[in-house]
């Protein structure tokens, strides 16, 4: 059984992503009922997600 990426940091942005695990509301809501394969996709795509993030904070910091 594929483990939740949640890290206890539970707060949606605007683009409706936890800023903590990285997954995106659909995720949340439907992470039980996904399938290990689809988990692991999901899993997959998360560090790319939250680099992008970040690189939008440090973007609209550095603008300010």
């Amino acid at each position: 059984m594929e483990k939740s990426p949640c890290v206890r940091i539970c707060a949606l942005n605007a683009d409706r992503v936890c800023i903590g695990c990285g997954r995106n509301a659909y995720e949340i809501q439907n992470w039980s009922n996904f399938s290990d394969e689809i988990k692991k996709l999901v899993k997959e795509r998360l560090a790319s997600r939250l680099e992008v993030m970040l690189a939008e904070l440090r973007k609209n910091k550095l603008d300010k």
